[in-house]
């Protein structure tokens, strides 16, 4: 069994500082246009944020970039691979490399935490049982989710459905993680262990994270590059500081209307990561 970690590609000869490149990516929906010629790339080893306010296209895009949405024009490559071109033999090995966790979580309700976390190794490896499960013990613990691992789904609360949706989604040490709204429904304590979560398995494994968010202190406390949708196109797009000073007036509204006046989550972050 070949794992694929956060290394593979470079190993491989793919050293591009870009693991995924969208170009012109445009969908349509009958006569309605979702995404207008979108342009983006997100490089190796970031936290890349999606952010914009409801319609504007996030989850559309989230799904073209992790391969379950072809888009109408345009194209997403990953590591030089035309993602929509590719043979089932090398679709099949990107999705191996590539981390999905989604608003529900998706956990199997008749399968206990550790089992679900093991579901992904168990369908892909030919690993022993014995080992499938210890590996799976180690994505709980990188979690901090280890002492539930013999409980139902049913048993947790929402925040620690989130953390076994991650730990599931690393169980296969993926380059990428793609995440759709993870502090949704959250309150902001519970929001902000899970930025911690994110941040620590970015900064300490180098998991390449995209995070499609409408909570902007989640997006401030983690991110590294913003790109910000306006009705379907790339409104603004850099680092998250220069993003979050832009002078356009579009862009000072959707921040402004959304961002409390007071925020420390992003401090919160650094001060976990520190202790």
């Amino acid at each position: 069994m070949t794992m694929h970690g956060a290394d593979s590609y470079a190993a491989s000869g793919h050293a591009s500082s870009d693991l995924v490149r969208a170009l012109a990516l445009t969908t349509q929906f009958g006569e309605r246009t979702i995404l207008d010629g979108v342009d983006l790339a997100i490089r190796r080893g970031e936290v890349f944020v999606v952010m914009g306010p409801s319609g504007c296209g996030k989850t559309t895009l989230l799904r073209h970039l992790c391969g379950l949405l072809p888009p109408t024009l345009g194209s997403v490559s990953v590591a030089g691979h035309d993602l929509y071109a590719a043979s089932p033999e090398l679709l099949h090995d990107l999705r191996l490399r590539t981390g999905l966790s989604f608003q529900g979580g998706a956990l199997l309700g008749s399968l206990t935490v550790l089992e679900n976390v093991a579901l992904p190794l168990r369908e892909n490896t030919d690993l022993p049982p014995a080992v499938v499960l210890e590996i799976a013990r180690m994505k709980l613990d990188m979690v901090g989710l280890l002492h539930a691992a013999e409980l139902l789904p049913s048993s947790l609360s929402g925040g620690m459905k989130k953390r076994a949706a991650i730990a599931r989604a690393i169980a296969l040490d993926p380059e990428i993680v793609y995440f759709d709204e993870p502090s949704a429904g959250l309150d902001p304590i519970t929001a902000a262990e899970i930025d911690n979560v994110i941040v620590k398995l970015n900064k300490v494994f180098g998991i390449t994270m995209v995070v499609v968010t409408h909570d902007l202190p989640s997006a401030h406390a983690i991110a590294d590059r913003i790109v910000v949708l306006l009705d379907g196109r790339v409104a603004a797009l850099g680092e998250r500081d220069r993003v979050w000073n832009d002078p356009n007036p579009r862009i000072r509204d959707f921040i402004e209307r959304r961002l409390p006046a007071e925020d420390s989550r992003g401090m919160d972050v650094i001060a976990h990561l520190e202790v």
